[in-house]
């Protein structure tokens, strides 16, 4: 099994009456089977911006592995967004939820995913290399930690504003997914290379 490193940064920020905590989250190998999948998840998913992290590495993993990828959504998603199935271990993503997935991630544009990494930009086309680097930010209307369930942003090269995830604490005391619809909306398109 592959090790994982994993490496947090916080850094808080004062905006006028308003504060603004902003942390990164490095992803130096990405898991190969689910297993490490969930040793990643353990370690990284002990805070909302590491539960975020977790679920868009999962949508990374969907864009090029759906088999691994769709096991990986499933831990990395709250309880309460699953539905029975046959994914992992007795449960799957709602078929609303995989068939938005699938149509924003695969039909759609595939570097969705790749523009939550640091490093990527519609110039580039949004190629990424590891690491993996995602940024995060929360404000005063957040939510508290404390309760169980946070809103965090997640920056993006794709658009012109920080994009929206909710995450709840399960009992076990890891961050994961319960609302990311805004994750999958459409990132601005690269710059077409016309050599006629």
């Amino acid at each position: 099994m592959a090790k994982i490193s994993i490496v947090i940064i916080i850094n808080l920020l004062i905006m006028g009456n308003i504060n603004l905590t902003a942390q990164t989250v490095k992803v130096t190998e990405v898991p190969e089977s689910i297993e490490s999948f969930i040793d990643f998840r353990n370690k990284v998913a002990v805070t909302p911006e590491g539960g975020a992290a977790v679920f868009l590495l999962a949508l990374k993993i969907y864009t090029e592995n759906q088999t691994l990828g769709a096991q990986c959504l499933v831990a990395a998603a709250d309880l309460n967004s699953l539905t029975g199935g046959d994914t992992y271990k007795g449960y799957s993503l709602s078929n609303w939820d995989m068939s938005l997935i699938k149509s924003q991630l695969l039909e759609k544009n595939k570097k969705t995913a790749n523009s939550y990494i640091k490093g990527s930009s519609v110039e580039n086309s949004y190629e990424v290399k590891l690491p993996y680097i995602y940024e995060f930010s929360s404000n005063a209307y957040s939510g508290d930690p404390a309760s169980g369930s946070f809103k965090i942003f997640v920056k993006c090269s794709g658009a012109d504003s920080a994009r929206p995830i909710n995450l709840k604490q399960n009992n076990r005391g890891i961050w994961k997914a319960s609302g990311w619809s805004s994750l999958l909306t459409g990132i601005k398109k690269p710059p077409i290379d016309d050599d006629l």
